[in-house]
């Protein structure tokens, strides 16, 4: 062959396969305007699950066939196949919104009679759960299970299967009196929705689940989904960087809740929960996973579109508009239990957020934290006076009395701990989180201005002291009195005061307080150890004895507010060193620690001492007359 021959049979044949390369479907891309076209399209097929709803089934059907139609004019342009990634998804859309109608059409023709799980408990559940819920039922009858429908309530049986009239719950429901009819203080279920229920009874009453204790929110759930399987619940993939309950539900639920309520459900659309976000409103889904420019919610709230949401009240944060695009960008994926879950719940309380925030602090913030709070009270509750502070690895003394009171204050603190420490067997750690503040007034009126001011109480005239230690340790201080180094039958002086105190800031430490009697006679023992010979302690026989004169029942000396905050010291010394006495320091420390874990005063007696109050009370008693 000449050469020029084979040049031109290669030219032609390079041309042929650069051309067939380029035409193949592998390399078609789809243009701007296709893809407007494709949102469009995907905007218009979320209007299809509002149209099942209101059982438009024809103009559903038209509209998933017309999508149909415009999506093979733009995959055929395209040189795509109807399915292909590049065409946003919406052939699956198509198929799913097409099972929804396919599974409507079959449930309208007949079928198998009324189901508890798609027909009855999404009835129950929108309507009988905030009376009947697991939670302190009213008159004792649970319906947020099939198996409370089983047990009834306090006026018997809720059930007569085939027997509609004979079944109480239909009694409830149909009571001509609206103060006994059910539900109390809404609406009466429509005709239809009654209908249905007795139906259901009528068949037999017959449970479509294959568990009892199945949470009707839960049926109804996936009764609906199985109905309309084109409602998605995207699932974390774990790469997530926006929580849906921790970053959006909160702020719609403050915003937008009002509107979008069960009751007013504005256009529609309930906000309630993340399944009645999906399920969207009249105009269909407001949410199209992952396609944050086709759905509604975003370009209303985001300001794509007018008019811009929420109507008439303060717009989303930069921090809300950001966070809403992560999680569209992400796939809106649900990291929460159940859909249903109202989005009110994941509103986090003001106490939870400063729990959080504590939670999260370092020592180092901590201790600063303690010192700034601490100096904050103590300017508040004395302006005028000056104070001076001392700070060791636990404590925080700060005062108006000298320094070298506070730092004898510190000292004294300090050798209190480690007693404590070795009597509970505590670590070296921080026994508070942030160091304990002690409070040092050099005299009464700086301690009743503290106790008017940052307590918001008078300080009964014989008090000299107290501690507060919060949950959270948002406060852990001790308040004291400085009453001098000479005790005497009524002083119990600064030391005993101190260690008495500290000691019941260090129980109240785990975030429960036990009874006043527990907390200031275990630090009036401790003290006594410490000074035995005190004058004040051996007073304190007599006082108990007086306060207990008129005593009723024997079991009332370990309730709290059995007496006054004088009496309660010397009654609560004389008892913890009878118990102490009687059963040992181990045995009483378990005693403790079961009160300070949330066991009640009577259970951690029966478990620890194998008594009753009541006889361990007159044991007490028996043994303080014989002194």
């Amino acid at each position: 062959m000449p050469p020029f021959a084979s040049r031109l049979y290669i030219l032609p044949l390079a041309l042929f396969l650069l051309l067939a390369v380029c035409s193949s479907p592998a390399s078609a891309q789809i243009t701007p305007e296709q893809r407007q076209e494709l949102t469009q399209i995907k905007r218009d097929l979320a209007k299809v699950s509002g149209l099942i709803r209101q059982k438009e089934i024809d103009e559903a059907a038209s509209l998933l066939e017309s999508a149909e139609d415009q999506l093979k004019t733009i995959a055929e342009a395209a040189g795509l196949e109807p399915d292909d990634r590049k065409l946003l998804g919406v052939m699956p859309t198509i198929e799913r919104y097409r099972k929804a109608l396919e599974n409507v059409r079959g449930k309208a023709g007949g079928g198998g009679g009324v189901s508890f799980s798609k027909d009855v408990a999404p009835i129950i559940a929108e309507n009988c759960l905030g009376c009947h819920g697991g939670n302190n039922p009213r008159a004792n009858l649970r319906l947020n299970t099939f198996a409370g429908w089983k047990r009834g309530g306090q006026n018997g049986l809720l059930l007569r299967p085939r027997n509609a009239n004979a079944s109480l719950i239909m009694a409830r429901l149909l009571a001509p009196n609206p103060q006994q009819r059910m539900p109390r203080g809404r609406p009466p279920l429509s005709r239809e929705e009654l209908q249905t229920i007795a139906a259901w009874i009528g068949q037999g009453a017959r449970y479509d689940a294959d568990d009892d204790d199945i949470p009707l929110g839960e049926l109804a759930n996936r009764a609906e989904m199985e109905d309309d399987p084109s409602i998605v619940i995207p699932k974390p993939k774990g790469d997530e960087t926006v929580s849906f309950t921790r970053d959006i539900a909160p702020f719609i639920a403050n915003l937008c809740g009002n509107c979008h309520s069960a009751q007013r459900r504005s256009g529609g659309l309930s906000l309630v929960s993340f399944y009645d976000m999906m399920r969207g409103g009249d105009s269909g889904r407001v949410v199209l996973p992952g396609n944050r420019e086709g759905s509604r919610l975003f370009r209303l709230v985001g300001g794509l579109e007018n008019p811009r949401m929420p109507q008439g009240q303060a717009r989303i944060t930069r921090k809300n508009y950001e966070d809403l695009i992560k999680w569209f960008d992400e796939g809106n994926t649900f990291d929460g239990e159940d859909p249903r879950t109202p989005l009110r719940e994941y509103v986090k309380t003001e106490a939870e957020m400063q729990a959080e925030q504590f939670a999260s602090m370092s020592a180092e913030e901590f201790n600063k934290y303690r010192f700034d709070r601490s100096e904050s009270q103590w300017k508040r509750a004395l302006p005028n006076d000056s104070y001076a502070f001392v700070q060791s690895d636990d404590l925080l003394v700060l005062g108006n009395v000298s320094q070298q009171r506070l730092q004898q204050v510190d000292e004294w603190g300090q050798a209190a701990i480690g007693e404590v420490r070795k009597m509970f067997s505590a670590g070296s750690g921080q026994p508070w989180k942030g160091r304990l503040t002690i409070f040092v007034f050099k005299d009464r009126f700086g301690y009743d201005e503290f106790n008017l001011v940052v307590e918001e109480r008078r300080a009964d005239p014989k008090m000299v002291g107290h501690s507060k230690v919060t949950g959270q340790f948002q406060d852990a201080y001790v308040a004291l009195l400085d009453v001098g180094d000479d005790p005497d039958a009524e002083n119990p002086g600064l030391r005993a005061n101190l260690i008495d105190h500290m000691t019941g800031a260090f129980i109240k430490r785990a975030g429960n307080t036990p009874p006043g009697w527990l907390l200031r006679g275990l630090g009036l023992a401790m003290a006594a150890d410490v000074q035995p010979s005190n004058p004040y302690f051996r007073n304190l026989d007599k006082l108990a004895a007086e306060a207990l004169s008129s005593l009723g029942d024997p079991e009332d000396v370990f309730a709290e507010g059995t007496f006054s905050p004088s009496t309660t010291g010397p009654v609560g010394y004389t008892l913890v060193r009878y118990m102490l006495s009687a059963g040992g320091t181990a045995r009483f420390v378990r005693f403790v620690n079961s009160i300070v874990q949330g066991q009640s005063t009577a259970a951690s007696a029966r478990a620890v001492y194998q008594s009753s109050l009541d006889a361990l009370a007159r044991a007490y008693l028996k043994n303080l007359a014989s002194r």
